[in-house]
């Protein structure tokens, strides 16, 4: 898919640990407290326009992700974000981000295309390929390097020396809702309608998630599973 000229939207690195706190702030109480929000942003950065610039990629997370997160709140208890595991959480996040700023999702997809046949890649050849797709502008090269510190923190990649990455183990995922909403997000991104359950161990998305303990057919929260005619069945949103 050729995303020349969309929104990329990422300017500034926002770190875990803000992610989470907005999150379990909004499934706990409704809503974001932009307040507090920029308190927390403002002890990991400098620089109070780095730190509104973050405040920015919060509430846009939020707002993007409000039916997604609305949902979580029916099957996250109040104040339960915490009690999930951290391969949970993280998952979770990495959701939320790739839904708000999709070029999350494409920079992960060409990751994993990668390690399908080596075992690291550079961020040259990340910039390269992300080129193809959004064109080779300031926008796209910023992206990439505030969302890579990112993608580390959640753990589905690791920094072996500067520049140059490598696949960590993958997400082992517990909670029924988020395995839900790795597929969903997977299927919305791809700008497809629906996948092949046989194909979940194979697409590049699920380089990075341990989903296949689950029952597919309790599937009811984001997606639902339909009868195929070539066998397996397939997953819609």
């Amino acid at each position: 898919m050729n995303n020349k000229g969309k929104y990329i939207g990422v300017e500034s690195r926002v770190q875990y640990a803000i992610l989470e706190d907005a999150i379990n702030e909004y499934l706990s109480n409704g809503n974001l407290d932009k307040e507090k929000c920029l308190l927390l942003i403002k002890q990991f950065n400098k620089g109070e326009n780095r730190s509104l610039k973050i405040l920015k990629h919060i509430t846009v997370l939020i707002k993007k992700n409000e039916l997604l997160l609305s949902l979580g709140s029916q099957n996250i208890k109040k104040h339960q974000f915490y009690e999930l595991s951290i391969s949970n959480r993280k998952a979770m996040i990495i959701c939320m981000f790739c839904n708000s700023f999709p070029i999350t999702y494409d920079i992960l997809t060409v990751i994993a295309q990668v390690f399908k046949v080596q075992n690291t890649i550079s961020k040259e050849a990340i910039v390269q390929k992300m080129g193809a797709i959004y064109g080779g502008n300031r926008a796209m090269h910023i992206a990439i390097t505030e969302i890579i510190p990112l993608l580390i923190e959640c753990g589905v990649i690791k920094r072996d020396k500067m520049g140059i990455y490598s696949r960590e183990t993958k997400l082992t995922i517990y909670n029924k809702y988020i395995a839900e909403l790795i597929i969903y997000t997977d299927i919305k991104l791809s700008g497809s309608k629906s996948t092949l359950i046989d194909d979940l161990n194979h697409r590049p998305w699920y380089l990075y998630f341990e989903i296949s303990t689950f029952n597919t057919d309790n599937f009811n929260l984001l997606i639902s599973k339909k009868d195929s005619s070539i066998g397996g069945g397939y997953l819609k949103i």
